[in-house]
């Protein structure tokens, strides 16, 4: 078992160096007349990501300047034009300016009409550093939620019910928003996503590695949601609308403006969700006290009402061609409700003979808002001096909830039992306050060096009074009611070294360090925990063409991930009298090793092998309390380990049609005790994403994307095979206006189950959603389509929004 340092990758590492380089030349037609408003791209050789950007002045002349030392394709591109790419480029260490050879544009008769689509790019694409799915393009991911293509992307699975994402069977995934955090937990990201509409998504990134810049929170990577933006100076917008129902009806719409001159670029967006969506739990478990065998068989039907509201302005100010200063304000905003039932009969010994049978009416309230504010400044200095960066970001997130059971229970013990009340409110408050410093500048010639600091601070406050007795009649419970506090700061530095060995060896070398304090206080019970830890976190990077169409990395990082806030409230949440789930402030840190080797051939075909090994694994834990009730509490559960390979490669099968396949292999072995035994589980499981894209013409299109998993387990819970098929079409009417009609989850087979078998309990349920779905969507672009967005920052605050609850 692997438990210390491995060399490992560096993607772009060829693009580090010094800055202060530059590319002029010019762009012309077929006449040679030059081309004014021309896109002029600086690519990344190894990837083709984009570096840089420039625009074609009245002259046909541009400069792409301040370029890092590396290899470079260089792009010219024009709506009625055929896409020109020049050969590879190399940019020397040493402060150089280059003059290209002149592009030439032919124009594209097909595009001069109406605009017909060749070829699109496919739903998944696979780089070298990372996984993207490509939203934007999507018609089956338009007009759905977040979570819901999110849930289409491959390696990713969502768990409705724990309010949690996995990325390749592993949990503890940082998910971010153009490289910033949301403030939330996993769970509440989990209803965020779900009132987002999909239309502001371009792409969707999944980096299963980081280097020592990120925050090292996060043991299985990092998927960063990256919005639209857009490329030169002028005003343009998008509206969406989209209306689709499964069982219950859903609405979504928005707006996105963006306005940019030479000194300063404006941009915001608004969007609004309203829909509905069910919850149906069937399960049965069975307790062994010793004496005899209870069994309880359960129901639960819960209908959600979700309202949802996400908007963002900002602006960007060019003080000069090398200094930048920007303001970011978002704010989210959700009203979600539940109302339902839930059932519970109990059984002794293997009977039909039911004793106790229960039937809850629940009500759910839940009214949230996060809103963040954020000051960014970039300034590159001349010559070899480097960049340096800095952020400061405030925000607050506020939740009211409440909770409100009324249970009829039928006792053959005791006939005329009551009507019982439960009812728990708790208003919560998060502050968070970071600030963090970037620099970065050549070194040695031919190497680059990367520094900077951070620190955060978050405090949280949750005050949860429960109240109890005959409905109508309920007194607060001050042995269950809780007040909880908890603070927590985070002081970290990192540094990092990279450059080549050789002509073809790129290598990154970094260690983060970071020292937490934290302190969880709960008023209530005069219970006081208090953290204090170091950490440092070493990662190294390699990479090494082969040849030129052959290139390997390996990658080594180190990542801990601390409990979100709520894991840590010792508070309790009733799903009904005989079902909750409380906190433990006692829960600690789990940290990961984690090694990944790809292979790449022709920028198409990648292979990884990737293995981690986690200590203190987190886990919600699903026992007995005594012979009817049952609780979920998180706790450190042992140690895991797990190897994974994944595949994937794309098929052309005929002009118009293409394929994306993503295959995904997983072999886990846990080690835990579990109602006082100790226990150790294998298992060998599988995932298959594919993605069919269709092009027929006229400007019609589609889709039909589709999964499938085998069975496997985590920690102590099994589930089956499982998989989904959606399927999609598209009319482009002009440049301006789509039409999307999708139908998801075409079978209703995307679903959890799993079942848990211990000694003295078990446990199986299935659970459902509205995930069968018809929707519509239009969508009209007006204005310069080509201007160029807002920078996409990531903020000082990465690691904190994923704990906030």
């Amino acid at each position: 078992m692997f438990r210390h340092f491995v060399l490992s990758f560096a993607i772009g590492i060829g693009t580090f160096g010094a800055s202060g380089q530059s590319i002029k030349g010019r762009v012309q037609g077929d006449d040679g007349k030059p081309l004014p408003a021309v896109n002029v791209l600086l690519l990344s050789s190894v990837d083709s990501t984009l570096v840089k950007g420039a625009v074609s002045d009245t002259t046909g002349a541009y400069t792409i300047e301040n370029i890092r030392s590396g290899v470079y394709l260089v792009s010219a591109s024009m709506i009625g034009y055929r896409q020109a790419y020049s050969s590879p480029v190399t940019i020397p260490a040493q402060e150089t300016s280059m003059e290209m050879a002149a592009f030439t544009l032919r124009e594209d008769a097909q595009q001069l009409g109406e605009v017909v689509i060749v070829e699109k790019r496919p739903f998944v694409e696979q780089r070298i550093d990372r996984m993207v799915v490509n939203v934007a393009n999507s018609i089956i991911a338009s007009g759905s939620t977040a979570l819901e293509v999110l849930e289409k992307a491959p390696g990713i699975t969502v768990d409705r019910q724990n309010g949690s994402i996995q990325l390749r069977g592993k949990e503890g995934v940082i998910v971010q928003m153009n490289g910033k955090q949301t403030y939330l937990s996993m769970a509440e990201l989990v209803t965020l996503l779900q009132t987002m509409t999909s239309d502001d998504i371009d792409q969707i990134e999944l980096i299963t590695n980081p280097s020592s810049k990120y925050d090292a929170a996060g043991n299985s990577g990092i998927i960063n949601i990256v919005m639209k933006k857009n490329n030169n100076e002028g005003t343009n917008g998008s509206v969406s609308l989209g209306v689709g129902s499964g069982k219950y009806g859903r609405q979504r719409g928005s707006v996105q403006l963006n306005h940019r001159t030479k000194k300063l670029n404006v941009f915001g967006n608004y969007s609004g969700n309203h829909g509905g969506n069910y919850f149906h739990l069937k399960g049965n478990q069975s307790i062994d006290n010793g004496e005899q065998v209870n069994y309880t068989d359960q129901e639960t039907y819960i209908r959600f009402f979700d309202r949802g509201q996400n908007a963002k302005a900002g602006l960007d100010y060019f003080i000069n061609k090398n200094t930048t200063l920007g303001f970011v304000w978002t704010g989210f905003w959700n009203n979600n409700g539940e109302e339902g039932t839930a059932g519970s009969a109990f059984k002794k010994d293997d009977s039909e003979i039911i004793y106790l049978q229960a039937q809850t009416d629940k009500t759910i309230s839940s009214v949230s808002a996060n809103q963040v504010g954020n000051i960014n400044f970039q300034h590159s200095f001349k010559g070899k001096g480097g960049e340096i960066s800095a952020d400061v970001d405030a925000g607050r997130y506020t939740r009211d909830y409440s909770n409100t059971l009324l249970t009829e229970t039928i006792s053959v013990e005791n006939p005329d039992m009551p009507q019982a009340g439960l009812l728990i409110e708790m208003p919560t408050i998060i502050d968070i306050r970071t600030a963090k410093i970037d620099y970065s500048r050549s070194v040695f010639s031919k190497w680059k060096m990367e520094a900077g600091l951070k620190s955060s601070y978050v405090a949280s406050d949750n005050d949860m009074t429960l109240s109890q007795g005959e409905a109508g009649d309920l007194v607060k419970d001050d042995s269950l009611s809780n007040h909880f506090q908890y603070t927590e700061r985070v002081y970290a530095g990192y540094a990092s070294f990279s450059g080549k060995i050789g002509e073809k060896t790129q290598v990154q070398a970094g260690l983060r360090v970071e020292h937490t304090h934290s302190v969880g206080n709960s008023l209530t019970l005069d219970q006081v925990v208090t953290r204090d830890y170091l950490n440092f976190f070493p990662s190294v990077f390699l990479s090494r063409a082969l040849s030129q169409n052959h290139s390997l990395t390996l990658s080594y990082s180190y990542r801990i991930d601390r409990p979100n806030y709520q894991y840590l409230n010792p508070a309790r949440s009733y799903v009904d009298p005989y079902i909750y789930s409380r906190g433990n402030p006692f829960l600690n840190p789990q940290y990961t090793h984690a090694l990944e080797l790809k292979h790449g051939y022709k920028e198409k075909i990648f292979t990884s092998i990737g293995a981690s090994f986690v200590d203190d694994v987190v886990f919600y834990v699903i026992q007995p309390v005594d012979s009817i009730r049952t609780e979920r509490t998180p706790d450190n559960f042992g140690k895991a380990q797990s190897y994974n390979l994944t595949v994937s490669f794309p098929i052309k099968v005929i002009k118009g049609w293409n394929i994306q396949v993503n295959m995904l292999g997983v072999y886990s072995q846990f080690e835990y005790t579990y109602l006082d035994v100790p226990t150790t589980v294998e298992q060998i499981s599988g995932r298959l994403n594919a993605s069919n894209t269709f092009v027929f013409g006229h400007g019609w299109t589609g889709e039909l994307t589709g999964w499938v998993s085998t069975p496997g387990v985590y920690i102590i819970q099994e589930s089956p095979w499982l998989g989904s098929v959606d399927v999609g079409i598209q009319k482009k009417i002009g440049s301006a206006l789509s039409a999307k009609l999708s139908l998801q989850d075409v079978f209703h087979s995307n679903m959890y189950k799993a079942e848990i078998n211990a000694p003295s309990y078990k446990t199986d349920f299935t659970l459902k959603f509205d995930t069968r779905i018809v929707m519509l969507n239009l969508i009209y672009t007006f204005g310069n389509q080509q201007l160029k967005g807002a920078r996409q920052r990531r903020t000082g605050s990465e690691e904190e929004a994923q704990r906030a609850n």
